[in-house]
């Protein structure tokens, strides 16, 4: 289950969370449209993506009273409109792509952020102890193995460090049929000259095969990147509202209903909006400016669902 984007997980927990949360849910009925971007479902068939969301939007109005929809959104900038336009109340971003629009969208507001397997999101290129390989450029004419699930943050540092160099350097390869372990064994096989992945997966591998693991070398490692964060519309919800689901989320992990599906789906949870994360989303729209005029879900290197 470790190739499940982190969206799937937060519509499952956030289900669970606002189940659990039923027993203090008192305040009128209220109409709460989310948002979510076609992008974060890499790898996932729409039928699996329309079953997580249909137990979201039923438990949030049989457990809070709060009738609404999933609706799923070409891009992020697409999401941003129609919170907006207040036509969706909630939206669910990467960070980097939250990032990018923080400066067109002043009123959208963060109210929490998910937090991952690492503690962190950081991208790596990996290849084996032995490569000759000092940067990515020395890739030349080498693929750069992806496995299923591999996220957005990925594909986006890979872009930035093969901006300028021929089109045959380190060429990203998708494989959807692959894991994590199995991208990683490959080039330790030399089947594959260096391989894309989260930080979250290189440890994971690492705490299972340590002995396999030193075979592999890190190449380039990125910067951290902000994790996913649930965002709405200054004065489109009612503070009692956002107060209660910011609450339900950041308690996910001390209630009977969130535990279960924190450990099953690999989230540790849901925090609070950091003292530096406008800081933090600063700098990663500096490193990483947003491509123009293209879409977010292509400027990411996404030729399918994440």
């Amino acid at each position: 289950m470790g190739s499940v984007p982190v969206t799937i997980r937060v519509l499952t927990v956030l289900t669970a969370v606002l189940a659990g949360g039923a027993a203090t849910a008192a305040e009128p009925a209220e109409s709460l449209q989310i948002g979510m971007i076609q992008g974060m479902f890499r790898d996932v068939q729409p039928a699996m993506v329309q079953a997580m969301s249909k137990p979201l939007r039923d438990m949030i109005r049989k457990q809070t009273g709060l009738t609404g929809e999933v609706e799923i959104c070409p891009d992020a900038n697409a999401l941003a409109e129609k919170m907006k336009a207040k036509r969706l109340h909630l939206g669910v971003y990467h960070g980097f792509e939250f990032a990018w629009l923080r400066k067109a969208n002043p009123d959208l507001v963060p109210l929490v952020i998910t937090v991952p397997p690492a503690r962190k999101l950081q991208a790596c290129v990996v290849v084996h102890r032995d490569s000759k390989a000092a940067t990515v450029a020395d890739l030349k004419d080498e693929t750069v193995l992806v496995p299923r699930g591999t996220k957005a943050h990925c594909f986006l540092y890979l872009e930035s460090l093969r901006a300028g160099l021929p089109s045959t350097t380190a060429k990203p390869q998708a494989k959807s049929t692959l894991t994590s372990e199995e991208a990683l064994d490959a080039v330790i096989n030399g089947d594959s000259a260096a391989a894309l992945l989260d930080a979250s997966a290189i440890l994971g591998y690492k705490n299972l095969q340590p002995g396999a693991f030193q075979h592999l070398r890190v190449l380039a490692e990125s910067p951290t990147f902000p994790p996913t964060v649930l965002a709405y519309t200054k004065g489109t919800i009612g503070d009692a509202t956002v107060s209660k689901v910011r609450t339900l989320l950041t308690e996910a992990s001390q209630n009977a209903a969130g535990r279960p599906l924190l450990m099953m789906w690999n989230v540790k949870g849901f925090e609070e909006i950091p003292a530096d994360y406008e800081e933090h989303l600063a700098r990663i729209a500096r490193e990483f400016p947003e491509p123009k005029p293209v879409g977010v879900a292509r400027t990411v290197g996404l030729t399918k669902p994440e």
